[in-house]
């Protein structure tokens, strides 16, 4: 995947390696270089693979807010290209970029190993707690306890399940959970609406592209991103002092 600035055409000679659902009737120097490469490498463009609208084609929209091109493309080998079902042009996800996101839909099974059912994903471990050497030392007293009880099974599934029960028993009475913080610490209620206004601005931008909808978009744009500014400063600071203090 990538930003190539590359046109694909309609040229019949590259038509093995493009396709013919591409946006552009010529190809540009970038796109005869990638092109080139494609067969060089036994690569196929799939983004030119796939029966689409022209906005669902479109990568890029000019600067004179009209002309929208196809330049961000996805390769993939030859040997794989069953795999790919669908690459299309996500215009929804509000990026803050004259480019688009690209949707890629894959299928592939993946091996057991990396199947998990039902995982809980909103906590994880005190962390404090296992850096602490008391704690750690609680927990392998609760841990041998707990295995020093135990009855020899026959079955290896069965004995196993003793174990890990032992093992998550004693954790959670001396390591104990915590709910997942969530990554950007600044972030709270004053950047929520901001970022909907903003995002409700582009929607309408795009379904009626006149000045007024752009100069409004462009507006809440900057109003959302002054006050996320403004809440990582805020945040920063307080992160200093504190620590400074510590």
């Amino acid at each position: 995947m990538g930003n190539a600035n590359a046109k694909l055409g309609e040229e019949d000679v590259y038509n093995e390696v493009s396709g013919k659902y591409t946006l552009h009737k010529l190809s540009n120097r970038n796109g005869e270089m990638l092109l080139e490469f494609a067969l060089g490498n036994n690569l196929k463009v799939m983004s030119t693979q796939f029966q689409h609208k022209k906005i669902h084609k479109g990568t890029w929209l000019a600067p004179d807010q009209r002309t929208l091109n196809q330049i961000d493309h996805v390769m993939i080998s030859n040997e794989k290209k069953e795999l790919s079902e669908d690459v299309r042009t996500m215009r929804g996800p509000n990026r803050d970029s004259d480019h688009y996101l690209l949707k890629i839909t894959l299928n592939q099974k993946l091996p057991k190993i990396y199947i998990t059912k039902n995982r809980d994903c909103t906590w994880m471990w005190n962390k404090p707690n296992l850096k602490n050497p008391i704690k750690c030392l609680e927990y392998r007293r609760a841990l041998y306890t707990k295995l020093s009880k135990q009855t020899q099974q026959q079955d290896i599934e069965q004995e196993w399940e003793q174990i890990r029960m032992a093992i998550t028993e004693a954790a959670n009475e001396v390591i104990q959970k915590q709910d997942k913080k969530q990554r950007s610490e600044w972030w709270d209620k004053d950047c929520q609406p901001a970022i909907k206004r903003k995002n409700d601005a582009r929607r309408m931008w795009l379904q009626h592209r006149t000045r007024a909808s752009s100069e409004w978009y462009h507006k809440k744009r900057n109003e959302a991103n002054r006050m996320c500014t403004l809440k990582k400063k805020e945040w920063y600071v307080y992160w200093t002092m504190h620590h400074l203090d510590s």
